[in-house]
């Protein structure tokens, strides 16, 4: 099965509600004689723009100083018409449909690195948790040198990663150096598909702090994850950190706010179209059992508005920060078929529409991969907060307004993370715990370069005398006790600087 068949599987549910909803709507008795002049001016209308959308192309491929095929022609027209909408609908390719898909299912396939270049290397400087590559035991800083036997050195990271992928289920030799040895340690890895984990929390004292990025298809489950570590620990008090999150999937937002919401209404979507009805989402929660601050800010958009309006319009917690994005409108992604596929299946099965979903849902055929020639992302509705607020060009107002975060030493606080005590990074080693360790020491005041992932000789330096200054031993390895204090030292630069953070921490202290 294509992947095109597999999204149009995949998404066809949610379509299909939309489409119902549209053939009920359209049972309205009309008198014959409007029906035939109202067919009569579409049909005139149509043909007249259809001609003239051809004598155009021909005009550009007659008189251009170069050879221009008719697909790049209609895939510029359609990127022109979709985008001159609202800021939000857009038309995709297929390859850049792809990634828009992995970013919001929340899936890739791999072994679960980030990997970069320094000089002839390739290295990885991030090794995610959970990840089949964190099983097999490799860890930040190792240098690749070798993938299923072959010398990738100065290959460049695209051409290092196209080798490591593969088909799930099957597994890739990586071969590689660590810290000071000489000989290259092979690491048997299975290719896996790895869910993108969008929510990260932590518990501070009797608080439980969750931050979500995005909510793509996982959010609902790592989010279950982290409350029920919190709940073991009878923690009633929570931070919902929604800052920088740009918005995702409505069933996400909806799953989120149904653990903190009260039952009742969630969210309402109006459809621009009267042809298409409301839908409403509603908690089913008899009693919401945590005290709640949810931290917004300017970049706080769609979805991340329906929890915090929400939560704000239901008095289920206390809203803190700036005010957020204002974005109110609803997208839909619809599969548009190639002109070849448009022809075929009229002549099929009738079918005069280029919404590829129209096959599947009327007449349960799957078009191909090469019958799609790409994707729209499309507005189809708005949507209201449970006392019927339209917040669009708007946005949501914090009950408690407390400035942004500024920028320390060039460096955004929140977007520092603590060292993962993994490994005990030294003079010459890379990763992201480096990268982390330069940055909090930038931010106390210590003489280190722009944060990148490198412990140079300055770095090492700063260590030594970070260590000495906390009575440590001296030296400027990274060890498991200078990644304690330094991850401490972050504790009081985040409640210093981040005031939004300080004020929830100051608020659900005081209940």
């Amino acid at each position: 099965m294509s992947k095109t068949q597999l999204k149009l599987i995949k998404f066809k549910r949610s379509i299909i509600c939309l489409v119902i909803v549209l053939l009920i709507t359209l049972s309205v008795e009309f008198s014959p004689a409007k029906v035939l002049a109202a067919e009569d001016i579409a049909t005139e209308s149509s043909d007249i723009y259809s001609d003239y959308l051809k004598a155009v192309m021909d005009m550009i491929k007659g008189s251009y100083v170069e050879e221009v095929e008719e697909d790049q022609l209609l895939e510029g027209a359609l990127k022109g018409m979709l985008g001159s909408m609202d800021p939000y609908t857009s038309y995709y390719t297929r390859s850049e449909a792809d990634v828009f898909f992995s970013d919001v299912e929340g899936t890739y396939q791999g072994i679960g690195v980030v990997i970069e270049k320094k000089n002839e290397y390739v290295f990885i400087s991030k090794v995610f948790p959970g990840s089949p590559a964190e099983k097999s035991g490799l860890l930040q800083g190792d240098i690749i040198v070798t993938v299923n036997g072959e010398n990738v050195t100065g290959m460049s990271v695209e051409e290092v990663a196209g080798i490591i992928k593969g088909e799930v289920g099957t597994k890739v030799t990586i071969g590689i150096l660590r810290g000071n040895d000489s000989k290259i340690r092979n690491f048997d890895v299975e290719r896996m598909s790895i869910k993108i984990n969008p929510v990260t929390y932590e518990i501070i004292g009797d608080i439980g702090y969750i931050k979500i990025e995005i909510f793509n298809a996982n959010t609902s489950e790592f989010l279950k994850a982290a409350l029920k570590e919190i709940d073991a620990k009878g923690i009633k008090k929570i931070i919902l950190d929604l800052r920088d999150n740009p918005g995702g999937l409505v069933d996400q937002c909806v799953a989120v706010a149904q653990h903190f919401v009260p039952k009742g209404l969630i969210t309402k979507l109006e459809f621009r179209s009267q042809q298409l009805a409301d839908q409403e989402y509603y908690s089913y929660l008899q009693k919401p059992k945590y005290k709640l601050a949810v931290l917004i800010n300017g970049m706080s958009a769609s979805a991340s508005e329906i929890v915090a309006g929400a939560i704000q319009d239901t008095g289920a917690g206390t809203i803190i920060g700036t005010k957020s994005y204002g974005k109110a409108k609803v997208q839909s992604m619809l599969p548009i078929l190639s002109p070849q596929a448009y022809k075929k299946y009229s002549d099929q099965v009738g079918l005069k529409s280029v919404n590829a979903y129209d096959l599947l849902i009327n007449y349960n055929i799957n078009p191909l991969d090469s019958e799609v020639i790409g994707w729209t992302k499309i507005t189809t509705g708005m949507y209201l907060t449970p006392k019927g607020n339209m917040i669009d060009g708007i946005g949501i107002t914090p009950d408690i307004e407390v400035e942004d975060t500024e920028l320390v030493q060039g460096i955004d606080v929140r977007n520092i993370q603590k060292l993962t005590k993994t490994w005990k990074p030294t003079l010459g080693d890379e990763g992201y715990d480096v990268y982390n360790a330069e940055k909090i020491l930038k931010v106390l005041g210590y003489d280190v370069d722009e944060p990148d992932t490198v412990l140079d000789e300055k770095t090492f330096k700063a260590v030594w005398k970070f260590r000495t200054d906390k009575g440590l031993y001296p030296g400027g390895v990274l060890d498991f006790t200078t990644q304690d204090y330094l991850n401490k030292e972050l504790d009081n630069i985040i409640m210093t600087y981040d005031k939004q953070y300080a004020k929830a921490i100051e608020i659900l202290m005081g209940s």
